[in-house]
């Protein structure tokens, strides 16, 4: 008994070498032949870590003193969000132009370890190297529009990284002002009870919100609407949204624009073409999407979730050849013809399964946009294997000081 407390005991602390980053924003080190994932720490780092979860092969630890740093750590200005905190801001210990190239490094892994030897000669071949690149020109704070957090007795919180426990908030510099000002600067103890989830919403038109349990209020004890409006500027127009309150929608406020003009200059619709959206949400890319295929054309957007689905149809009215349809899909393509098959998956992706039909479709093009690198390897994988060809792949950093990123892949 005394002998296996020890191992653990000296297991439980260990000095570690950081030789790389993997996937997760994880630093990876080594103690003899067990590899050793640990958060917040980065590559040329010497680091003192505990070790918080145990495996025969690997283990996961979170870093506890920096002995020898990185010349690209900086001071966070958020501690609360700090990886072994909330872990919201992750990545805030990190130069914001080094965020990037980390995470360029983790996509380029995913594809050679998970998209296999096969993706990484076929990229190679067609000579794209994706890169991870900024969406705006500012220091990566105040950018997000959305978010969701915990009442407390008084005020709000996060809940500390693989916890229950929550940590108590003074500040949110990851959310633009005025919506921190909304949340900080009222008092909701009043309108909210204890241990419920709060969204905060900044949406680009109209005023800010909080929403829970599909109550939405402006103020304190102030109902509002249970819709937001979104405006989106796209390459040659402006196109007008709206969006459930508490539903899905891109949380950077450049990130719609970004990944709209992105995804419909890259799926080339042409007049007349039948175009098929997997995951269409409320419509972001479908609005575009269809008025591109015009009258002549045919649009079907496929969504799992009611609410956005209706808001879908809300946003299509008045483009009588394009439909939104709740449907689960369970790896099922639906059969309609497509000629352009956009698909934008949750973080878990396509799967093997629905990769491998969308590729194997009669579409010409195909456009996949992934929130995960491991899952966009994967899937993009698939599709190479039914002898599709990358044309393009482009990483953007729409989530700065997280590990967080987005791919968006154009395949013919």
């Amino acid at each position: 008994m005394k002998k296996t407390m020890d191992a653990e005991k000296k297991m439980s602390n260990l000095t570690l070498e950081i030789t790389d980053i993997a996937h997760g924003g994880l630093g990876v080190g080594r103690d003899g032949d067990r590899v050793i994932f640990v958060r917040g720490a980065l590559p040329g780092e010497t680091v003192d870590v505990e070790v918080v979860k145990e495996r025969a092969k690997w283990a996961r630890a979170v870093v506890r003193e920096v002995v020898v740093p990185s010349v690209h750590r900086i001071e966070p200005v958020w501690r609360e969000g700090m990886a072994g905190a909330t872990g919201a801001a992750d990545f805030s210990h990190v130069e914001l132009t080094y965020q990037r190239e980390l995470k360029t490094m983790v996509l380029r892994s995913a594809i050679r370890r998970v998209g296999g030897v096969e993706l990484h000669e076929h990229l190679a071949k067609a000579g794209i190297e994706p890169v991870v690149s900024a969406v705006d020109n500012n220091d990566g704070w105040g950018t997000r529009t959305r978010v969701d957090l915990i009442k407390m007795s008084h005020g709000f919180g996060m809940h500390k990284e693989q916890s229950h426990d929550l940590v108590s908030l003074t500040q949110l510099p990851l959310v633009v002002p005025d919506l921190a000002q909304m949340i900080f600067n009222n008092n909701w103890d009043s309108t909210f009870k204890s241990g419920k989830r709060i969204r905060f919403v900044a949406p680009s038109t109209g005023e800010n919100v909080a929403v829970c349990g599909g109550k939405v209020y402006s103020a304190p004890q102030i109902r509002a609407n249970y819709h937001v409006s979104e405006t989106v500027a796209g390459d040659h127009d402006f196109y007008d949204y709206r969006v459930a309150a508490d539903g899905f929608w891109q949380v950077h406020f450049r990130a719609p624009g970004v990944l709209q003009r992105e995804v419909v200059s890259h799926a080339g619709v042409r007049s007349g073409d039948g175009v098929l959206e997997l995951f269409s949400g409320a419509g972001l890319f479908s609005v575009p999407l269809a008025r591109a295929t015009g009258k002549r054309g045919r649009f079907l957007g496929i969504e799992g979730a009611e609410q956005a689905s209706a808001d879908a149809t809300k946003n299509l009215a008045g483009l009588s050849w394009a439909e939104a349809r709740t449907m689960q899909l369970h790896n099922v393509l639906p059969e309609f013809g497509a000629d352009v098959i956009v698909a934008d998956p949750p973080r878990n992706g396509l799967g093997v399964g629905l990769a491998d039909q969308i590729g194997r479709s009669q579409a010409r093009r195909i456009v996949l946009v992934s929130c995960d690198p491991a899952a966009a390897a994967r899937d993009v994988a698939a599709m190479v294997a039914t002898g599709r060809r990358v044309l393009s792949m482009n990483g953007f950093d729409i989530f700065p000081h997280t590990h967080h990123l987005e791919v968006v892949t154009t395949l013919g």
